[in-house]
């Protein structure tokens, strides 16, 4: 099913504001100014909202999808061989956000050790990065410079992923409860709403 026009604009603005909680913490780290981890972390929610909302209005789950990407990762990698860690045979439909939270560290433990190696303050920054293109790639997908359907299988489970991220790397422990990932993202967007007021 195609994304609406309008729907991925409305993202593509939140995932600007999520990009700019998450360089606005960098930022401040790194003028030893005060940073909250709640900040990155509300931004992990609402960015876990978002693949969520897309994925479910393109006609998918946002786990299946962020199954098949692990997948193509998984198999593209210089680190897969024929026993390595087979990230997508732990995603299951029924999952709680704590089992796929879980599924990606190990995966980063085994196939990212690059970042995983990095300071917690870097490995922050180097999302920034990620959500910044993340957020290009939706107003790309908006103004019809992206094929939709790479869209949808490569950057909506990117933004599960690096909402999984966030949590993890300000050690935010998610909800163990299962089908959780199917969340009423509404919710989720007015909790936001609320704390910004």
């Amino acid at each position: 099913m195609p994304l609406s026009r309008e729907n991925l604009i409305d993202e593509a603005l939140e995932l600007s504001s999520i990009a700019g909680v998450v360089a606005n913490a960098c930022d401040h780290a790194e003028h030893n100014e005060p940073t909250h981890p709640a900040e990155i972390r509300g931004a992990g929610e609402r960015l876990r909202a978002v693949a969520v909302r897309l994925a479910q209005e393109s006609g998918a789950t946002a786990t299946s999808l962020y199954r098949e990407r692990l997948r193509a990762i998984e198999l593209r990698n210089v680190l897969h061989h024929a026993g390595a860690f087979d990230g997508p045979a732990f995603v299951s439909e029924t999952g709680s956000w704590r089992d796929l939270q879980l599924v990606q560290a190990e995966h980063d433990r085994n196939y990212h050790p690059d970042v995983v190696g990095l300071t917690k303050s870097d490995q922050v920054r180097h999302y920034a990065l990620h959500l910044a293109k993340l957020a290009a790639a939706t107003a790309d997908a908006a103004r019809g410079l992206t094929p939709q359907d790479d869209f949808v299988a490569r950057r909506v489970p990117d933004m599960l992923l690096f909402g999984l991220k966030l949590a993890t790397v300000t050690g935010e422990k998610l909800p163990n409860e299962a089908g959780a990932v199917v969340v009423d993202v509404e919710m989720v967007g007015l909790a936001y709403v609320a704390r910004r007021l």
